[in-house]
This record gives structure tokens, C-alpha cells and sequence, in this order.
């Protein structure tokens, strides 16, 4: 009886030990595998490999990196084509060269100083831009912005714009009404009697030489005729819509709204203010 009861004891103990095996194990086991998912969730700098991402398509084009460009280079001289974009560095301490055009340029105008104009560089310290070549315009503007006065000019077969969030809106302005400064005269564009040009005069104008009362000769500045016929005024400027006509025998001046304008004789071609 003895001997079949420390048989069932010894195998009691030998099943105890067995189970309390089997909880340890399971305990370890349970540890690691917390210790693991710690580990993978929450990434550790030492086993990471850095990540890294491709810029979106939406990076501003002053952040990538442009090619040396000189500060006389037009757009002339990358021989891209009509729709291409090119992204372009200028040096500090530039020199300023000639530009056509006040928000959509001339392609022979200096890139970088059309930079300068439009307030995305400076000459002291240059910058990266970015340009869209695009099909030629009938006029240019002119207008003076950031120490940078552009000049107008007529047809010219292509031309470049600036690539920034606003361009589409810069040109749409530029379309409705080209950019002319106070001394700017009706001989900006082609003569075609019957035309008709909508220009916008700046705020701040300074009067500039006219002939003629009505009816002014085309060679008159545009915005100073629009203060003489009562369209606009010197110190607010704004839209001027003007006709081209025929020339007349002679040009009768006169003084009105501050503006005196001279008599000429016979010229041949002419503009009244609509």
C-alpha cells in the first residue's frame, strides 16, 4: 500500500513539475514576443535605415537646382522650344541688361533681369528660376518694378514668362490691358487704322508730351492724353482704351484737367481717347 501511494505521490510531483515547465516556457515565450513587437512598433534610429522621398511634383521651382546662368543670357540663347520649361540659377551681384515686356517678356530680354523686375531675385543676391518659353505676342508691355524699368515693344515671336503660382493670373492682366509707362506713345504696337489697344497707366503719373485736343497725334503719350480728356487722373492712373485714326492737317492744343498739350501741324497718323 505504501509502495502503489509514493508511486502516485512521486508521479504527482513529476506532473506538478511538468506543468509548471510547460507556464515557464509560455511566459518567455510571451515576453519575447512582446519585446519584438515593442521593437518593430516603435522603430529604433540604430537598426532604421533612414527614409527618403522623392520631391513632389509640386515643389517650388526656386529649390531645385538651376544651371549657371549669366546675367546677360536671353532666352534666345537656350534654343528650347514654345512650352518647355527650364529652371536656371543667376550669380550674386549682377549687372542689369535690357528687358521688353512687364510680366510676359521678349525672348531676346536678359533672364535674370526680367527676375529682378518681376521681384523674384535681387541683383545683390541672385537667384533660381524657373522659365516657360512661349508662342510670340502682337505687344509688350513696359512698367518699372524693383529698380528694373522694361521697355514696350511690338511683335516679337516668342517670349517667357516667369513659372510661379501667380503666372496664370499675372498674364491674364497683361492680356486684358498691357502695362505702359507715362511717356509711353501710341506707336507702341503696329498702325492699323481702327485699332483699338487697351493699355493700363500706374498710379503716380508724371505728365509727358502731348499735341493735339481730341484728336492726338500718335507719337502723344497715351496716359497724359487720358488725363486731358478726362479718363484718368495723374495720381491714381488706371485703364486707357484708344483708337487709332488717320492722320489730320493740322493738331489744336489745349489745357484741360491740368494738362496742357501743344499745336502741330500736318502728321500722319493719330489716336483718340474711347
Amino acid at each position: 500500500m505504501r509502495s502503489y501511494e509514493k508511486r502516485k505521490f512521486d508521479r504527482s510531483k513529476i506532473s506538478l513539475c511538468v506543468v509548471f515547465f510547460v507556464i515557464a516556457i509560455a511566459m518567455v515565450t510571451a515576453g519575447c514576443s512582446k519585446l519584438k513587437n515593442d521593437n518593430t512598433a516603435g522603430g529604433s534610429h540604430s537598426d532604421t535605415a533612414p527614409s527618403t522621398s522623392t520631391p513632389s511634383a509640386n515643389t517650388p521651382s526656386s529649390s531645385e537646382p538651376g544651371k549657371p546662368t549669366p546675367w546677360e543670357a536671353n532666352a534666345d540663347s537656350l534654343n528650347g522650344k514654345d512650352g518647355e520649361t527650364m529652371t536656371l540659377a543667376c550669380s550674386p551681384n549682377g549687372t542689369l541688361h535690357n528687358v521688353w515686356g512687364s510680366d510676359v517678356y521678349t525672348s531676346d530680354s536678359s533672364i535674370c533681369t526680367a527676375a529682378v523686375h518681376s521681384g523674384l531675385i535681387t541683383l545683390q543676391q541672385g537667384g533660381t528660376v524657373t522659365i516657360e518659353l512661349r508662342p510670340g505676342r502682337s505687344i509688350y508691355g513696359a512698367s518699372e518694378r524693383n529698380g528694373v524699368t522694361s521697355q514696350t515693344y511690338g511683335s516679337w515671336p516668342h517670349s517667357f514668362v516667369f513659372k510661379t503660382p501667380n503666372t496664370d493670373a499675372l498674364v491674364r492682366v497683361a492680356d486684358e490691358a498691357t502695362p505702359v509707362l507715362w511717356n509711353t506713345a501710341a506707336t507702341l504696337g503696329s498702325f492699323e487704322v481702327g485699332r483699338t489697344l487697351q493699355v493700363s497707366c500706374p498710379a503716380n503719373g508724371k505728365e509727358s508730351n502731348v499735341w493735339g485736343t481730341d484728336t492726338y497725334t500718335l507719337d502723344s503719350s497715351i496716359c497724359t492724353a487720358a488725363v486731358h480728356a478726362g479718363k484718368i487722373k495723374l495720381e491714381t492712373g488706371g485703364p486707357v482704351a484708344i483708337e487709332m485714326r488717320p492722320g489730320e492737317s493740322s493738331y489744336k492744343g489745349s489745357e484741360r484737367n491740368g494738362i496742357k498739350t501743344n499745336d502741330y501741324e500736318q502728321y500722319g497718323s493719330s489716336f483718340v481717347v474711347k
